[in-house]
């Protein structure tokens, strides 16, 4: 079974850094790489999100989904150059004579994507569920929403090994999944997912019983037992990304 894409501890500078600081520079990260316009830019932005993944000692390679991931990003690269004939023709082979701008529309879609998502896995990777939350809620947020933000997290990779146990348990049974017909498939969905959702109405009455022992939403306020500070290198990586922010302002206004 591959990895799901949870958190996973380290000691790295990334992994110590206030959950919002990485935040904003997710935030950032996502919003650069659609305003600028030159595709190789956001190809070297992609290579250092990547270079931060051994930094972290993170591996990304077979994480779950990240196939899907690379050969849609290789998809939409081939339906640019296909579609789009600007400037040089560089060969023609049959219907597909890929033209220089077709290339350039084609690294920046694909780039772009792959941009995003790998800075959304260094992100969930490298940040506790709970550290964000709490940090959100130290920010501003209703700790409701924060209890709820830290309550789906945290269930939907129980539900998946929900999942799979149900999985393994009907093939043992003799239920065959390799579905031929629209009928076959709806009955196999409603056994799957009819014993998931008992499962998780289970799970939910008994957290919603424990909530209400424990008078969660009597007060308005709450404390907190985990404390998320900044520190040294958290202040010096936000003034670093508002330079960047100016910068980046500056660039997109003079383009």
């Amino acid at each position: 079974m591959k990895p799901t894409i949870t958190y996973q501890p380290g000691h790295s500078p990334l992994h110590q850094s206030h959950p919002l600081v990485k935040l904003a520079y997710l935030l950032f990260g996502t919003l650069f790489v659609f305003i600028i316009q030159d595709p190789w830019i956001v190809a070297g932005t992609l290579a250092l999100i990547l270079a931060m993944f051994p930094l972290c000692r993170l591996r990304v390679r077979g994480v779950r989904g990240m196939r899907i991931f690379v050969l849609t990003a290789v998809t939409l690269a081939l339906l640019q150059m296909i579609f789009v004939h600007e400037g040089q023709e560089l060969f023609r082979l049959g219907i597909l004579a890929p033209t220089m701008g077709g290339v350039r529309a084609g690294v920046y879609v694909a780039t772009r994507f792959l941009a995003v998502v790998f800075l959304s896995y260094l992100f969930v990777l490298t940040t506790e569920p709970g550290d964000l939350a709490y940090a959100l809620m130290r920010a501003g947020l209703p700790y409701r929403f924060g209890f709820a933000l830290i309550t789906a997290i945290r269930l939907v990779p129980m539900f998946e090994q929900e999942g799979q146990i149900i999985y393994n348990a009907q093939l043992v049974r003799g239920v065959r999944y390799d579905a031929r017909s629209p009928k076959r498939f709806l009955t196999l969905g409603r056994q799957f997912f009819l014993p998931l959702l008992v499962s998780a109405l289970s799970k939910v009455d008994a957290l919603a019983a424990s909530m209400e022992g424990r008078c969660f939403g009597k007060y308005s306020e709450r404390t907190f037992r985990r404390q998320t500070r900044f520190t040294r290198c958290d202040v010096m990586a936000t003034t670093a990304l508002a330079l960047a922010i100016l910068v980046t302002g500056i660039a997109a206004f003079a383009g």
